[in-house]
């Protein structure tokens, strides 16, 4: 077992029990910051391309949610991109802070400190596009204790050719022993009419009520996945009749194949350049946990969060 909690299948929790799937952005910039856009139109057009949730996070301030107008069916979260100084020998830090009321001088104070006063606000930390950033995990992460997980899909990174960052996820993973959450984000900075870095990564989280402390438990608990495209409607993992060997049951908009991404080399699903919907599938003996990533006709992508499959043998 991983020495933190097991994350929760977001796919067995049911309708019935009144969860729902919410789709929305937790990286987006305006005017306040470096945004070409004000912070009420960087909303009407989340709100307008029919997405349920947005965090405006500003560098280094807060955009307050009170200043806003939205629909009463779509919820803000109120959060702000912080920027401590990176003591280990890398780049700056880049932290998506989720959840928070007070600005804080984030450039002035360590980043482990940064953390700790976020999660005393009752906020929510996350390492954000890593790849970007030139962020080795090893050096830079791997001392720093509280952050929540990792933006594994950046838009603006990637008109940068930085946009993924699941090799980071994995060694974050396998270095710390801890399975950690990822989302996709925007980190919108340009008008709509640049067709640039809006509206092409989001995050699906599964809950019972829109409200941010629902959206930012879900996140963090795993109840989500991130997405450029596909949908996945189901991942079901159970035992094979092969000692120690699961099997994944994945069902998902038409995908050219799926790639099971483990914490020792992994497995790829496809059925020979045929699309597909459903796919069964074994994973490789003796694994520790699994990750998926459909991909699309078109190349995009969809993450899962993790499984532990140590329980399962």
């Amino acid at each position: 077992m991983y020495r933190q909690n097991e994350l929760v299948n977001p796919f067995v929790l049911p309708d019935v029990n009144g969860y729902m799937w919410l789709k929305g952005n937790l990286h987006a910039h305006s005017t306040n910051s470096d945004g070409r856009v004000s912070p009420q139109e960087r909303v009407d057009g989340y709100v307008n391309r029919g997405y349920d949730y947005l965090c405006l996070s500003d560098h280094d301030n807060i955009t307050f949610v009170n200043t806003l107008t939205r629909p009463e069916n779509f919820t803000l979260i109120q959060g702000a991109e912080l920027h401590p100084d990176n003591p280990f020998g890398g780049d700056r830090h880049h932290f998506v802070a989720l959840n928070i009321a007070e600005d804080m001088d984030a450039r002035s104070m360590p980043p482990q400190h940064v953390i700790d006063a976020v999660k005393k606000q009752g906020g929510s930390v996350w390492l954000a596009h890593p790849h970007w950033s030139g962020i080795n995990i090893l050096r830079d992460t791997m001392p720093l204790t509280g952050l929540a997980g990792i933006e594994v899909f950046n838009t603006t990174c990637r008109c940068a050719g930085r946009g993924e960052s699941a090799v980071h996820w994995d060694d974050w993973m396998d270095l710390s022993g801890q399975l950690f959450p990822a989302m996709a984000n925007d980190d919108a900075h340009g008008a709509d009419s640049e067709e640039r870095d809006t509206y092409q990564g989001w995050t699906m989280v599964r809950v019972k009520e829109r409200s941010p402390a629902a959206i930012v438990e879900a996140l963090e608990l795993g109840a989500s996945y991130s997405s450029t495209g596909p949908i996945i409607f189901d991942i079901q993992l159970r035992r094979a009749e092969e000692k120690r060997v699961v099997e994944a049951a994945v069902k998902c908009s038409p995908a050219q194949r799926i790639a099971a991404v483990l914490d020792s080399r992994g497995t790829e699903y496809h059925e020979g350049g045929k699309l597909f919907e459903t796919a069964t599938f074994k994973l490789r003996p003796n694994s520790k946990h699994v990750r998926f990533e459909i991909v699309a006709p078109n190349g995009n992508k969809a993450w899962s969060n993790p499984f532990d499959l140590t329980a399962l043998y």
